[in-house]
């Protein structure tokens, strides 16, 4: 059995992991830059919701790790509540089905939440801060997250994906879109709780920077 549960893992973590052109048999390649995000949101029992096993997700990220890949975490904040593309806030259409109004879009729960972790991890990577539509906004247009991160309590402007926080297990890369659910335990980029885990392995050709925050 343990034996049947570990080759089934490793499938798992090979098939993952070809997604960005790596295998577990295959070390990380600087010349195809690589950075594996992982949600540390947990589930509510309410929810519903199937979560990937928390063995699976401890042995990717250490086989990830051991190969040479950037492992990350990630707050889910707002992940699966607005749409990656414009930035405002989906309708709730079933369980795992969200509609844009403002773009006229469906969407997947997780493969939009994969999107905006993208979307999140590109944001570090290009400006060093998370991007301002998935950051909590106070009445007065503020971003107290900014503020305590030392950067300035900057006020609500346009905040969309497209000007200036651009958008995925989340598997993705980071010029291709490609994307997959996944779950894990990483170090920590970007907070602390939150609610399914995910994760976004993006492509990328500098660190990525942390900063903390509560969940979606």
């Amino acid at each position: 059995m343990e034996r049947a549960r570990q080759y089934e893992y490793q499938l798992l973590a090979d098939r993952l992991l070809g997604i960005v052109g790596g295998s577990i048999g295959r070390r990380y390649d600087p010349a195809n830059p690589v950075l594996i995000g992982v949600g540390l949101g947990k589930f509510s029992i309410k929810s519903g919701l199937s979560s990937l096993d928390s063995t699976f997700l401890s042995f990717f990220v250490q086989k990830a790790r051991s190969l040479g890949y950037l492992v990350v975490g990630l707050n889910e904040y707002y992940t699966s509540k607005k749409c990656p593309h414009c930035g405002l806030f989906v309708a709730l259409v079933t369980l795992r089905r969200f509609f844009c109004p403002t773009c006229h879009v469906y969407h997947h729960r997780d493969v939009m939440a994969a999107e905006n972790m993208a979307n999140l991890v590109r944001g570090y990577l290009e400006k060093q801060q998370r991007p301002e539509y998935l950051q909590p906004v106070t009445p007065d247009g503020s971003f107290p997250w900014m503020a305590s991160a030392g950067a300035g309590s900057r006020t609500l402007s346009n905040t969309t994906p497209g000007s200036g926080s651009s958008g995925s297990t989340t598997t993705t890369s980071q010029s291709s879109g490609h994307r997959k659910r996944l779950a894990s335990t990483s170090s920590t980029t970007d907070g602390t709780q939150g609610r399914p885990k995910r994760s976004a392995i993006a492509s990328s050709s500098s660190p990525a920077h942390g900063g903390k925050g509560a969940r979606k």
